[in-house]
């Protein structure tokens, strides 16, 4: 089914869907969800209103509360077996367990719980590409560290002044292009990568 907004523009299915996951999912605003996927607020509300998106959102928040208790009240069971049977089945279950929880701990500390779709990778064919797309990265992880003042450590701000240099070095200096120092795309992505840490 074409989804067609009083303006005549047809949204396809998927960006109704996708919408919904934003929403629903992702906890975002009608707001930042237009700013997402270019789609007018009144438009996503007569969807939310349609497919009952208020509803689906606090569905989808009490089962995450719901999920997240269990894990706690699971690695507690499992602790208090591992205590009193020192069996190494259950020393195996429970270790996975507390990594699961760290990771999860260190994803929601990043701000990357309501994650539901990872976005395209951005093509970088040029050192002005790379540039922008190390910028963008930078101020991520820049975002992350001060949303968290407590995550901050010697190592992390080492990185970021790394990346500010690596930038600095991309960008053009004066006039003379050839002049100019840069680096390979290949080398911006690891560095995307490391910053972001994915």
């Amino acid at each position: 089914m074409i989804h067609t907004p009083r303006d005549g523009r047809e949204h396809r299915p998927e960006t109704v869907w996708q919408a919904q996951e934003l929403y629903c999912v992702c906890r975002l605003t009608y707001a930042q969800v237009a700013k997402e996927l270019g789609v007018a607020e009144s438009t996503l509300k007569r969807w939310g209103k349609r497919y009952d998106w208020a509803g689906k959102r606090a569905r989808i928040a009490r089962a995450e509360a719901d999920i997240r208790a269990d894990t706690v009240m699971a690695r507690a069971a499992m602790l208090k077996e591992l205590l009193k049977s020192r069996n190494p089945l259950v020393g195996f279950a429970v270790a996975k367990l507390e990594q699961l929880a760290l990771e999860q701990a260190k994803a929601a500390r990043e701000g990357r719980v309501a994650e539901a779709r990872a976005k395209p990778r951005r093509r970088i064919s040029s050192p002005a590409e790379a540039a922008d797309a190390l910028q963008e990265a930078i101020e991520i992880k820049l975002g992350r560290l001060l949303a968290d003042p407590g995550e901050v450590d010697l190592k992390a701000i080492k990185d970021i002044k790394a990346a500010l240099a690596m930038l600095e070095e991309l960008r053009p200096q004066g006039t003379d292009k050839k002049a100019r120092k840069g680096l390979s795309a290949a080398d911006v992505e690891l560095l995307r990568r490391k910053i972001l840490g994915g």
